[in-house]
């Protein structure tokens, strides 16, 4: 008898934190109202967005390639062949000064981004697919922002999966232009020139050089990835890119990649927004969150022999699209499960039903690497977490698991 009590409340548990699993954004085509979690099959119509101009870029950032934002500044860099330089710019487009980067090589410089104590560089465009010498530069942040030269350090690193290095210009699957800083690792996405895919690779930030980037996962993008953000305060990536129509008329478009598990980008939604085309926008090369709804774009200089279209930069603003995720974390929530404040900068207090207590189960807190922070089991329905004492701001995962470690449920945490 008591073995099948057990059975009938094991089920009883497992059906309640599971819950169904769908797409979950009300603004998909295939939104499923009855789905408590997010399994990233969300489809969506066609989607046009045209971002704002607000400047034609300066002459010497006509080969821009990638941004980054942070101090109220925009910072960018030019790519293959041109001075070892950050450019930091208003957000207007004016150009505020140049910093110089010391003993470094301008190979193939191709994107930028950066973590709460530094800026990256990386120097690993390889649009030939033939570089054995990629790397990323990474520098002290407020060195940058007291100094106009600085000296920085780097990252060698190589692709374990790449065997053959005798490939044809703009016909291999191991470029890169694209990066992002998230959870203690630097983050890489392809420019798929064969396949038009782009593979997502893990760069751990250690001492040990060179380093083997991990391919974490790959995603059809039908078009060349050219760069990435994130939003550390809602863990919301965008990638960059743009495809080749024929003729080399180039049409450019963004993936706005969210509500995803941990490092897991594209188990997440992922809507593709069209941008616009060459003629208007030029070559977009750079992409940056300013905030959780908005950003820039920026173009290098498209020069031909009957045409020249200025590099320029652009202002989006995607908060239409984001509304129900921001709306609140909770419409994601199990709803016997309650978080909040949700985001956090601090303290989040957590409650569950009552009956939660007599399965024995467990609560964990992971960050977005996977990597445990908290973890302890649950005495009383309703008790609170000091989130911010010794973690950094961005997006954890709260797991709760049965007394076999088994998981019945995950949530998403923010702490800004």
């Amino acid at each position: 008898m008591f073995k099948i009590i057990f059975f009938l409340f094991s089920i009883g548990i497992s059906g309640f934190y599971f819950g169904q699993s769908g797409c979950t954004d009300q603004q998909a085509q295939n939104y499923n109202p009855s789905a408590v979690i997010n399994d990233g099959s969300c489809v969506y119509a066609i989607t046009n967005f045209s971002p704002l101009l607000l400047a034609d870029l300066p002459a010497n950032l006509a080969e821009n390639s990638g941004l980054t934002f942070y101090n109220n500044s925009i910072y960018s860099i030019n790519d293959g062949g041109n001075s070892t330089i950050i450019n930091e710019l208003s957000q207007n487009g004016s150009l505020i000064r140049d910093i110089h980067i010391d003993s470094s090589q301008n190979v193939d410089w191709e994107a930028i981004t950066a973590s709460e104590t530094e800026i990256f560089i990386g120097d690993f465009g390889n649009n030939s697919g033939t570089r054995t010498n990629l790397k990323i530069y990474r520098i002290n942040k407020n060195e940058v922002i007291l100094n106009d030269t600085v000296n920085p350090t780097f990252i060698q690193f190589y692709y374990p999966d790449q065997t053959n290095f005798n490939t044809q210009l703009n016909n291999n699957n191991f470029d890169c232009e694209a990066f992002i800083y998230f959870q203690d690792s630097l983050h890489l996405f392809t420019k798929g020139w064969a396949n038009l895919y782009t593979k997502h690779y893990i760069v751990p930030l250690n001492n040990v050089n060179p380093v083997a980037a991990i391919l974490k996962d790959s995603l059809f993008v039908d078009g060349l990835i050219t760069d990435a953000s994130i939003d550390s305060q809602s863990g919301n990536l965008v990638l960059l890119g743009y495809k080749n129509n024929g003729s080399n008329f180039y049409t450019s478009f963004v993936y706005l990649i969210f509500d995803f598990p941990t490092n897991q980008f594209f188990e997440g939604n992922k809507r593709r927004i069209e941008i616009g085309n060459m003629l208007t926008l030029s070559q977009t090369e750079g992409i940056a969150w300013k905030n959780q709804f908005s950003g820039f774009v920026s173009s290098e200089q498209i020069t031909s022999s009957f045409l020249t279209i200025q590099p320029k930069l652009f202002e989006f603003d995607f908060n239409s699209y984001l509304e129900n995720d921001t709306l609140g974390l909770l419409a994601f929530n199990d709803p016997k499960i309650l978080i909040y404040p949700n985001p956090t900068n601090s303290k989040v207090n957590i409650e569950f039903e009552s009956n939660f207590l007599s399965s024995g189960c467990k609560v964990l807190i992971d960050n977005g690497l996977g990597q445990n922070v908290f973890a302890f089991s649950v005495t009383n329905p309703k008790f609170s977490i000091e989130l911010a004492t010794k973690n950094e701001k961005g997006v954890y995962f709260l797991r709760v698991v049965d007394f076999n470690n088994m998981t019945l449920h995950t949530q998403k945490i923010v702490l800004n």
